[in-house]
């Protein structure tokens, strides 16, 4: 496969972008869930794609590329070498009808050229067999009509036409080139402006030929070739650079605010976090003699453990209800097997304990008799989103106080 650069600085930008496209995802992967890190990688990789199809297109316009000299005449003077190119048209008989009136001239020898239509979602993909078969069998179809040994072969190249053609004088020294296309309704085939950009880049007489079935094939006039190269222009040059370096910027743009957004839901949680576990230990700020004497309950947080109604297993405690005498502390001894942490929060009885990844224990106190909802405030049971939280028995339930 070619390479899109131009240069050693050019690879070398490139390789900057990377290595910039490459914080935000690290960011994220670090800071924020799963999701957003593949959200991000997504954004990234599109803004890198489009900059090396916009350097690609690029390399295909560049000015600084002058008009090549003609390859130098190989064989005798009265040889005369043509380079047919076709794909979608190979099968139509005006073309054949052409192909044979010059190999049947003296001293002709053709190469008929058929670059495979591959999509640019193919090329990343690799997705590259099947439009490269089906050139293939139209190649040799056109040959067995043409007849073969006759000065006539054929060649197929999986590179885009323009350099499929470039590719081709570097073994076939042409005298002219004949581009085949079909029809200004035609879709799928070789592009009617190719036959432009092939003028513009070899020092060689050019034809276009529009291949229609039915239809003789004829030469388009020079109001055509504008309006073609009008479309090639608006495709390519204007409308189309702006929007490859929009979407690009847009993409680097929005991994950067994901990033942002990431860092501060981060510094949320962790002040969440930390103001729920001086609330636990306000609450455990007991004479050492109650502590001393307090019982000792256990339980265990299983993330994905218990099965719900709903066919799901849920994140759950193996204990969810518990009983209390009022004034009179309580020792919670949690092992919190997930590796994130999840709490006991109940806001009417003044009850926020934080339960750490790890076997803590934990003071549960409770200042007034009733019986108290309490639920686990930090995000959980993101699978079924937060299902668990909401429902006695997983990770919520009751603590009474008598």
């Amino acid at each position: 496969m070619r390479s899109p650069f131009q240069s050693e600085s050019e690879a070398f930008r490139f390789l900057v972008l990377v290595m910039l496209g490459l914080l935000p995802i690290v960011l994220a992967a670090a800071l924020g869930p799963a999701w957003l890190a593949v959200a991000v990688f997504v954004f990234v990789l599109g803004a890198l794609w489009m900059r090396v199809m916009q350097m690609r297109m690029h390399r295909r316009r560049n000015p600084e590329v002058s008009l090549k000299s003609a390859p130098p005449h190989r064989g005798p003077r009265a040889e005369r070498r043509v380079l047919v190119v076709a794909n979608d048209t190979l099968g139509e008989q005006a073309l054949h009808l052409e192909v044979e009136r010059l190999a049947a001239l003296p001293g002709a020898h053709l190469l008929l050229l058929a670059p495979a239509l591959i999509s640019r979602g193919a090329r990343v993909t690799g997705a590259v067999d099947r439009p490269l078969d089906e050139a293939r069998e139209r190649l040799a179809a056109a040959l067995d009509r043409v007849g073969r040994g006759s000065g006539v072969a054929g060649e197929v190249s999986e590179a885009e036409p323009l350099e499929a053609v470039e590719d081709a004088f570097a073994t076939f020294a042409a005298d002219e080139v004949i581009i085949a296309t079909g029809g200004e309704r035609a879709r799928g085939g070789l592009e009617p402006w190719l036959a432009g950009l092939v003028r513009e880049r070899f020092a060689v007489p050019v034809r276009h030929l529009v291949i229609e079935s039915g239809r003789s094939a004829r030469e388009p006039d020079e109001l055509a070739e504008a309006r073609y190269r009008r479309q090639f222009d608006r495709a390519h040059s204007g409308n189309g650079k702006i929007a490859l370096e929009a979407i690009a910027g847009l993409g680097i743009v929005a991994a950067l605010t994901m990033s942002a957004v990431a860092l501060v839901n981060r510094g949320h949680g962790t002040e969440t976090a930390t103001a729920a576990l001086s609330s636990g230990e306000a609450a455990a700020s007991i004479s050492p003699a109650s502590l001393a004497a307090a019982k000792v309950v256990d339980t265990t947080i299983i993330p994905e453990s218990k099965l719900g109604p709903d066919g799901k297993k849920h994140d759950a405690y193996t204990k969810t209800e518990f009983a209390v005498k009022v004034g009179q502390p309580l020792k919670l001894r949690i092992d919190n097997t997930d590796n994130q942490p999840h709490s006991i929060t109940a806001p009417e009885a003044q009850v926020d304990i934080i339960a750490m990844p790890g076997v803590h224990t934990y003071v549960l106190d409770v200042t007034k008799p009733g019986k108290f909802l309490w639920f686990c405030v930090l995000p959980c049971d993101s699978n079924s989103k937060g299902w668990a939280m909401k429902h006695q028995g997983y990770m919520s339930g009751y603590i009474t106080a008598t």
